[in-house]
């Protein structure tokens, strides 16, 4: 993992939102229209190329995955839909590595556009993507991806993630058991313009869900249990740092793996919420209870300053109305180098300092 600019087995997803068949067939295309392009399904059965069907479909289509299992490192360059049925549609390594074209080798299906032309309007959904070396489902230079009822596990990396991109939405998703870096991600954009994370499930990440040098993201009604952080906001030093972020209703709890030290990052273990940085975020009416450890920054709510080399301070943000009870050391750490945060009316036993509760 690093905080610098990017680039388990046992576990079943009953995943929702399952739609009607297309006739059968290896990528057939029905065109209910005679004249001008109307939106086509093309239906891929197991053991065939998704990837020949996306290339053949035209902007707007959607690409339609039967039960079974596909070949992953799918490379998505143009608006449209990639829709399984459900958990038993499964993407795993193996074919040809699409993705290794656009530099983001040992990806799932990886959306990328570039600077200044971000692929627009891509939705995922219903599907797993699972023992990819990097990434489950990927996004760089995309505007309003949509991943919904994803399954994302045992990937090296990360499960689902966007960077560099506007508008995004996770949407109940599984995030499990991604290795290095973390369930959901969202970061190396000055302005996300309200990519919304909310009703996933993350568990067995190093980080459940980290915004990372990234404005205005929401995040809500997630559940983000059995990491080792359940949430970080992070400001890694660069230009426009982190913060306008709003996290509520979530539950943070029992974020007691440990993780080592790897790349630039610390060793991690044992946070609920955890602040590097960051300025005028919002905590707000979260439950954050059993985050447990005895790293400096273990506990349930965590203000820390930023990365090196700037270190900066964690300035502006509030912590409010929040149930955070059962956290080791503490239940909220405020050492975060300025006197600009508050703490407003949580529900809390311990604090460092005291008196934050």
């Amino acid at each position: 993992m690093r905080w610098t600019t990017a680039g388990s087995a046992g576990v079943v997803a009953v995943l929702a939102g399952l739609a009607p068949f297309a006739s059968a067939g290896q990528a057939m295309a029905q065109d209910g229209s005679a004249s001008g392009h109307r939106p086509r399904t093309h239906v891929v059965r197991p053991g065939h190329s998704i990837q020949a069907a996306v290339d053949r479909a035209r902007p707007g289509d959607t690409v339609r995955l039967l039960r079974g299992t596909y070949d992953g490192g799918v490379l998505v360059k143009k608006r449209l839909t990639i829709r399984g049925a459900g958990d038993k549609t499964v993407l795993r390594p193996g074919g040809k590595d699409h993705c290794a074209a656009v530099q983001w080798a040992g990806t799932g299906i990886c959306v990328v556009g570039r600077a200044g032309h971000p692929v627009k309007g891509v939705t995922i959904k219903n599907l797993t993507v699972r023992k990819f070396a990097k990434n489950g489902v990927f996004g760089h230079f995309t505007d309003r991806l949509t991943v919904e009822h994803v399954l994302a596990a045992n990937n090296g990396e990360y499960g689902i993630s966007e960077f560099n991109s506007t508008r995004g939405r996770f949407a109940h998703d599984w995030a499990v058991d991604n290795g290095d870096e973390a369930g959901f991600y969202v970061g190396d954009i000055a302005n996300a313009h309200g990519t919304v994370v909310t009703g996933n499930r993350a568990t067995g990440n190093a980080i459940g869900l980290l915004v990372r040098h990234a404005r205005n993201v929401k995040a809500w009604d997630n559940s983000l249990i059995g990491n080792c952080v359940g949430v970080a906001l992070v400001d890694d030093s660069q230009k426009g740092g982190q913060g306008n972020t709003k996290l509520w209703k979530n539950n943070v709890s029992k974020n007691n793996r440990t993780c080592a030290a790897h790349e630039e990052v610390p060793p991690l273990g044992g946070t609920g919420v955890l602040f590097f940085g960051g300025d005028h975020n919002v905590v707000d009416k979260n439950v954050v209870k059993g985050n447990r450890g005895k790293l400096p920054y273990s506990g349930g709510i965590v203000l820390f300053r930023g990365t090196p080399p700037l270190n900066r301070p964690a300035h502006h943000n509030l912590v409010q109305f929040n149930v955070v009870r059962g956290n080791a050391p503490f239940d909220l750490v405020d050492n975060s180098g300025s006197k600009t945060n508050r703490f407003r009316r949580n529900l809390c036993s311990t604090s460092n300092p005291a008196g934050l509760c």
